[in-house]
């Protein structure tokens, strides 16, 4: 059954008879008219109830996926990464110091309005908590304060021009997080009690206008924070964020009356190398092994379609000039550049270092945090015991992977094949995963299969950095520094995408799609964005079937 409800558009109807659509009237484009079929179909959203209700602590993917029904942030991040306004009407900032002005049209669902001292306190609690999944995002703000009820005023440590996307983090009315049920917030849905059990249901005081046709979400509890998706199988559950390319033993594909529907990510798929090894440790033999790769064959196979090729390590891949982003293998350029960077180190000894000396950049030190390490895996470099021997073979390389992930270890097997296909002699170290993380941490690997979660500003200091958290191979360079510092700052981006594509510190391989599954027939015109899965709700259409 499906019924249609015009109520606002009857609602413009009668106020333009009754001012003759004349001035002053709401005729015209002045408001949303509601022309979209609403739906009674079952909607249905896990709930994981021994989580927190607080929006910006509660860590478990189910209950992130629902508080983007519930919550909106300042900004959302677009899929090319750009960082759209949603609770923020307009911004300033230099890089370091940046005031953001609050929409004057927003109410939480208590009615209460929106003010800065709500955002000073949602963005604080995730400053000052380390278990918030937002934490990393705030570790170097200054200072955070409201300059009136309506601006806000936020100062780095140190600049970092992109800062506004990351601030898609959920603002909730201040002090209603203590209440001991779900903080008010701003979203296009809200949560109404019946009887004992918790719903969802419109927000009509949205901001954001018309919320297309599905007004109604039943929760469904789950004991276990990893139950969803068994929800999701016999159709209590709706909608479910889920990886594609997950570790052996968790759930992948699911089959039935289904859309899979993918988002872009800033999951980056990449090999580390060891710097310890002075073979690797030479610029030239890094690009070789790079250039010998054919990243798009590698996303159309192994990684399923499910992943975009990147040079890179930003996504989508820069419009750089001057700069060749070849997605197939080059092997004629990879065995001219082996064969003068095995020279090179053969002859000098080359550590990777410039000119000899270690970053001092204390600054770049970063620790580990869930958004560094995706599906469970550290990202990062090995040192083996890789070299210029190997009986043919111009070089030998010892390539780690985690074992507990059969798409990695088919990724790694292609990758040792492009290599041997240019001189390159390549044993595939599999690992249980616990294995893998031991050797990564211990240095022992020449080059290893690595996965990282990067934050939407798509900050590579874990990667880069002297120090770095993600820097398991020991790579140092002072020029590199300065150029993510500047790049950071707004100065010189294209500078810093050629000096990544010339050193190629680390090598990218492709960015992972993000994948969000939802029950067939139930939305069309779903788009998500890559943290929002109810963005462009309003465009949402249904069958109802």
């Amino acid at each position: 059954m499906k019924w249609k409800k015009r109520a606002l558009a009857a609602l413009l109807a009668a106020l333009c008879l009754l001012t003759a659509c004349g001035e002053g009237g709401l005729g015209g484009d002045d408001g949303p008219v509601d022309t979209v079929e609403v739906s009674d179909a079952y909607f249905g959203m896990a709930w994981y109830q021994n989580g927190t209700l607080n929006p910006v602590l509660d860590s478990t993917s189910i209950n992130r996926l629902l508080c983007e029904a519930l919550y909106e942030g300042l900004f959302e991040v677009s899929g090319n990464f750009t960082a759209q306004n949603v609770l923020c009407a307009s911004y300033a900032g230099d890089g370091t110091t940046f005031t953001f002005t609050l929409r004057d049209d927003v109410t939480f669902w208590s009615g209460e309005k929106l003010t800065a001292a709500d955002v000073v306190a949602s963005l604080q609690a995730a400053q000052y908590n380390e278990a918030s999944p937002y934490h990393n995002r705030l570790t170097e703000v200054a200072s955070i304060e409201a300059l009136s009820g309506s601006e806000v005023r936020i100062v780095l440590s140190s600049p970092n021009i992109n800062f506004p996307r990351l601030l898609d983090i959920p603002i909730y009315r201040q002090g209603s997080a203590e209440s001991g049920d779900f903080a008010d917030g701003t979203g296009p849905f809200q949560p109404v009690k019946d009887g004992n059990q918790w719903k969802l249901e419109a927000n009509e005081s949205w901001h954001g206008g018309f919320l297309g046709s599905i007004r109604h979400i039943t929760l469904v509890p789950m004991t276990r924070a990893d139950a969803a998706e068994s929800s999701f199988r016999t159709g209590d559950v709706s909608l479910l964020r889920e990886p594609r390319i997950a570790p052996d033993g968790a759930g992948t594909i699911i089959g039935g009356s289904i859309d899979t529907v993918r988002t872009a990510s800033a999951d980056l798929h990449y090999l580390g190398v060891n710097y310890s090894n002075p073979y690797l440790a030479n610029a030239k033999v890094r690009q070789a092994l790079s250039a010998a790769l054919g990243r798009q064959s590698l996303c159309d196979t192994q990684l399923q379609t499910f992943a975009t090729p990147a040079v890179l390590p930003v996504n989508p891949q820069p419009a750089a000039d001057g700069l060749t982003l070849n997605m197939s293998a080059d092997t004629e350029t990879a065995a001219r550049l082996l064969r003068e960077g095995l020279e090179q180190a053969g002859g000098a000894g080359d550590t990777g270092q410039d000119d000899g000396e270690a970053d001092t950049d204390e600054e770049d030190s970063e620790t580990d945090t869930d958004e560094d390490d995706a599906d469970g895996e550290a990202g990062g470099t090995d040192t083996g015991s890789g070299g210029a021997s190997g009986g043919d073979a111009a070089l030998s390389i010892r390539l780690l992977v985690n074992a507990n992930n059969t798409f990695k270890v088919a990724a790694a097997e292609q990758i040792a094949a492009s290599w041997k296909a240019v001189g390159v002699s390549v044993t595939v170290d599999r690992q249980p995963y616990e294995t893998y993380v031991s050797m990564l941490q211990s240095g022992d690997f020449d080059v290893y299969y690595g996965e990282t979660l990067l934050t939407p500003d798509f900050d590579l200091r874990p990667l880069l950095s002297s120090g770095g958290s993600l820097n398991y191979g020991g790579y140092s360079s002072q020029t590199m520094s300065a150029a993510v510092a500047a790049a950071r700052s707004g100065d010189n981006l294209a500078a810093f995408y050629t000096a990544f594509a010339e050193e190629m510190p680390f090598i990218p391989i492709a960015f992972e799609c993000g994948q969000l599954i939802i029950r067939k027939g139930l939305i069309d015109n779903f788009s998500p964005a890559p943290y929002n899965a109810f963005a462009g709700l309003e465009e949402w259409t249904s069958s109802g079937e």
